[in-house]
Formats: structure tokens, sequence, C-alpha cells
């Protein structure tokens, strides 16, 4: 790849005349996959250039024949990590370390404690992790060991105030136990919102068996950050399932939710999509032509792009201009916020993802908001 670099004001702009022969995004893959037992990570500068190679391609930049990098930092901001996950002690202590370790693409159970989130936090420049329970092992139990999950994350919140919130859990299929749970949380714990997953026993989040929990969700006008987690189908042999299926996982539920009517239904629950949405950016045009072509859906539902700007993304595993610019065409600007998949993300590509965001200028995207601003308001933070 050869690169033409001026600069002005402080600010370099590279020019791409040939694309690498390695994306930066297969050299992220293979170094996770391996793990810190098996391989060293590359150094600081090797990992930041293949990530730059990544941000500065740009083909959703519509006809842009450059990216702005910046210099400098610019003015700091109290970021907002809306996608960060942790593991209390019931928690692993219910499904184990090799059951963990069993859903992960190294075959490494991550691990957590407030000393290491903390610890990731400041070094990042990051002020508050909304706290999670992410996909995995089924679970013994269900409603008993998420009440205690929740109110782990509770208990953290109120220990180290200001720096956790918190998406609760809920017992899913069981729509009964989780609509107990759904009140609970909110009228007891106080929590910022929930977290729920792209299926439960092969049916997606706008199956008509998930209307009464979206529906007390809406009448709250609370937050549903959806996670992808394991297909409902045998996972081809290409890559593990975290590598594709989980964007495509996410797509197909949000396509699910857009299609039964429930993001039109339900305007005042807010909808986080992880990981940019999954697929769900690029197949706009198809997917929106496509719903036009269905009988009735159209009236069912109205403009399709409406409901999927009614989303919210976050940018976890996501760093990129070409990503960014993709999502600043289908969301409103406002609606992209800060996340680093944190413990399953290495602490060095949180780092080098976080250097990209910091030295990329995408149009219409203002990374302060993303940073702070969007979670700060749709959290009730400010």
């Amino acid at each position: 790849m050869r690169n033409r670099c001026t600069s002005t004001r402080g600010v370099s702009s590279i020019m791409i005349t040939h694309m690498p022969e390695k994306n930066g995004a297969v050299v992220l893959a293979e170094e996770a996959a391996a793990g810190s037992g098996g391989r060293h990570w590359p150094s600081r500068r090797e990992l930041l250039r293949a990530l730059a190679t990544v941000a500065i391609s740009s083909p959703a930049l519509a006809g842009a024949e450059k990216v702005q990098v910046a210099v400098d930092k610019g003015r700091p901001v109290k970021k907002i990590d809306t996608h960060h996950h942790f593991f209390p002690k019931v928690y692993v202590d219910a499904v184990g370390m090799e059951m963990l370790a069993s859903v992960m693409p190294n075959g490494r159970a991550p691990t957590w404690s407030p000393q290491d989130a903390l610890a990731m936090l400041d070094a990042n420049g990051i002020q508050e992790g909304i706290l999670s329970i992410s996909s995995g092992p089924p679970l013994p139990n269900a409603a008993t060991l998420l009440r205690q999950c929740n109110e782990s994350a509770a208990e953290l919140r109120s220990r180290y105030k200001g720096r956790f919130g918190s998406f609760a859990s809920l017992p899913l299929p069981d729509v009964d136990a989780s609509l107990k749970e759904i009140e609970y949380c909110l009228d007891t714990l106080k929590v910022d919102g929930f977290i729920i997953f792209a299926s439960y026993e092969g049916r997606y989040l706008g199956d008509p068996s998930f209307e009464p929990v979206l529906q007390e969700l809406d009448k709250r006008g609370s937050v549903a950050f959806i996670h992808p987690n394991m297909p409902p189908y045998a996972i081809p042999h290409v890559a593990p399932a975290s590598v594709l299926e989980f964007p495509f996982e996410t797509t197909r539920t949000a396509a699910s939710l857009i299609i039964s009517g429930a993001v039109t239904r339900y305007r005042k629950l807010r909808f986080i999509l992880s990981h940019a949405g999954g697929t769900l950016p690029f197949l706009v045009p198809r997917l929106s032509l496509s719903i036009s072509m269905m009988p009735g859906l159209v009236e069912k539902i109205g403009d399709p792009l409406a409901a999927i700007r009614s989303f919210y993304f976050d940018t976890a595993l996501s760093a990129g201009s070409s990503t960014l610019a993709a999502l600043a065409q289908v969301t409103d600007p406002d609606h992209i916020l800060f996340g680093t998949d944190f413990p399953f993300a290495p602490l060095t590509a949180i780092s080098m993802f976080g250097h990209v965001l910091d030295n990329i200028t995408v149009p219409g995207i203002d990374m302060p908001s993303v940073y702070h601003g969007s979670a700060a308001r749709l959290l009730g933070r400010i």
C-alpha cells in the first residue's frame, strides 16, 4: 500500500492508492484468536498501523477520496462505554470457567473484576461502563441466577458511584418471569435498561411470543440493548460464530423487529444494536426495497427507513471510518454510541480501536457526542 500524506493545521490527509494485501482487521482477528498465551500481540505501532488501514479504507464514504486523520486527540471527553460486560462471582460459580471458555473463539474464558474494569476505564479515558451479562451457555435456574446478577450490578453501581451503570438481564424466553424482573429492576434497582439477546429457542425478537415484554418495556420508556448470541442453526465451517454469525444474528433480529412492526408500534422503547448493527447498515437499500415489495407490509410498518433510523448503534469492535460513514447515512448522528466489548475484546484491541476513533473524522459524526453526549441523553445522565 502506498500512502500520500500532507499536513494542514495539525491534520494529516491520507490518500489511499492501493489496498493492502492483508487487511488490518485480519491481523486483529488472528491475534485475538491466538490469545495472550499463544503468541505475542504485535507492537503498539504495528497494531496501530493495521487498525489505521481499516480506518482509512472507506468505500462507504460515497465519493470521498480521502479521510482526514487528526494528529491530536483534541479536547478530553468523559466517555460512556455502553457495551461493557461483567462476570459476577455468582454467575461464574453457576456456569463454570470451562463452559465460559467453550464459547470463546480462542478457547480461553475471559475474566472480570471491578479492579480490572476500572483500570481499563481509566486507561482509555472512560468515565462509566454500563454493565451487562453477555450471551453464553445455557443458565441453570435462569430467573434466580439473573436476579442475583442484576443485584450484583446494582451493588457495584452503589460501591463505585459514577463509574458503573447497568443493563439488567431477563430470563427469556420465560415471559412471565421476565415481566416480574422488569418491574423489580426498574422500580427497585433503578437500572438503565435491559440486555436482550437476538433469539431465544429459535425465535427472533419480532416473534409474537415476546410482545408482552416489548409492550412493558415500551410502557416504561426503557432501553433494550440487543446483543447477539449463538444462532439457532448449524454454524458453517468458515469462522467462529462470534466472527460472522454474531453480526448476522443482530441483523436478523433487527429485521424481525422491523418487519413485525414492533419498532413502529413501540416508539418509546429505545433499541441499541450491538457492533454497529451487524450488517444492517450495509443492507438498508436491499431491505427497504424488499419490504416495499411485500404485500401489505408498508401499510403495516410505514417507512422502513424511518424504522431503521430509530435504532441506536454502538461502536464495539466496529471502529473505522467506513463503518461510521455507513451509520451516518442510516441513522441520526446522536444514535451512535461508544462501546468496547470488554472483557471479550482484548485490552490491546480496545486501546487501538479507541485510538482509531480518537483520530478519524467522518462527515456528520460528532465524536464527543458518540463518546458521551448521546449515551448521557439516552440514559438520563443529563
